[in-house]
């Protein structure tokens, strides 16, 4: 009979696009994974497309794998982002499976009701050992998604507030709080906070840590202070360019993310500002140097990948039993120092 590759996804715990690209033997799919997908096939095809538990190999039957499902809202920050920042930290979660005997599985869960069905489904099947989801896009009408997962999971990115689940996260207020450290030491009293447009959990924890970093020593944050100027490197530039141009400068910025480090470095130089002598630049997550090789930027270094890494093992304690304790971790951030303050 005719295989579903629907079937084999979902007894294995892979996605359809993954069958498909081991059947068709196209690139994208490791050799281990292809294997156990085409023997998998087989078995199913010796049984009726049923595979019966003492009919499975050793080496099927001992398949297990971690899934890590990246949540998409389309606010282009973990899918189609401007540059490449999530890579090494999908590497990372495939060598760190793969250290510990598993499979590594990789779903991306859009918005529409279907694919989230099916997504938990593929999540619940006894293949799947646990779950990291990769939560940065991640926001308060997702959990619901997450009570319909049955197996172990970790949280990479983002935080439930009631602590229901194990989380590695960025420890945005320390980043902040490092930047504002500095621009101080150096003599800024004046600082201003270039902000994007988008609404994610640790856009917002920096924000909120702006504010609430100048109350604890005793300074009145005004609204103006943080100043949104859009969702990609060329609105950002504009929007900086008009800025600067049209208002006194402070004595230092602290830039939210790479896309508004590059954007208000580019409309910089586009104006001739001075750097650091006009303003001083606190960038929070790195630029490559190739972005900018002539200029380094100041910047608070966020430890994605370490993050990772901490995620898998936490994940394989909840599968093991080892732990039954919820544990949030937040990465302390590196300030690197460049010519920018």
């Amino acid at each position: 009979m005719k295989i579903k590759m629907v079937d084999v996804a979902r007894y294995l715990g892979v996605s359809k696009a993954t069958v498909s690209l081991a059947v068709n033997g196209k690139p994208g799919v490791n050799e281990q994974t292809r294997q156990k997908i085409l023997q998998c096939i087989e078995e199913m095809e010796k049984n009726d497309g049923i595979i019966q538990e003492k009919e499975v190999s050793k080496t099927v039957r001992l398949f297990r794998i971690i899934k890590v499902v990246i949540i998409n809202h389309r606010k282009q920050v973990v899918c189609d982002p401007e540059l490449d920042l999530w890579s090494d930290v999908l590497r990372t979660f495939d060598a760190e499976a793969r250290k510990r005997g598993y499979l590594y599985g990789l779903t991306y869960l859009n918005e529409t009701e279907g694919d989230l069905q099916g997504i938990i489904d593929e999540c619940n099947i006894d293949m799947v050992a646990g779950v990291i989801l990769f939560g940065t896009e991640m926001s308060p009408a997702d959990y619901a998604f997450v009570g319909r997962i049955h197996k172990p999971l970790i949280i990479y990115d983002y935080e439930m507030p009631d602590g229901s689940y194990s989380s590695v996260c960025i420890d945005n207020a320390r980043a902040v709080e490092m930047s504002l450290d500095l621009l101080k030491k150096a003599g800024a009293s004046e600082i201003q906070y270039f902000s994007t447009g988008k609404d994610i959990y640790n856009f917002e924890k920096r924000r909120e840590a702006f504010h609430n970093t100048l109350l604890k020593r005793g300074e009145f944050p005004q609204k103006g202070d943080i100043i949104p100027l859009g969702n990609s490197i060329a609105e950002i530039t504009e929007q900086a360019a008009a800025y600067l141009s049209a208002h006194k400068l402070p004595d230092a910025f602290i830039l939210e993310n790479y896309q508004v480090s590059i954007g208000v470095l580019t409309a910089i130089r586009r104006l001739g500002i001075t750097v650091p002598q006009s303003i001083k630049l606190v960038g929070i997550d790195e630029v490559p140097d190739y972005i900018v090789p002539d200029f380094k930027l100041t910047q608070v270094r966020i430890p994605h990948v370490e993050r990772a890494a901490i995620a898998m093992s936490l994940l394989d304690k909840e599968i093991t039993g080892l732990w039954n304790t919820k544990i949030r971790v937040f990465a302390v951030p590196v300030l690197i120092n460049g010519k920018s303050v």
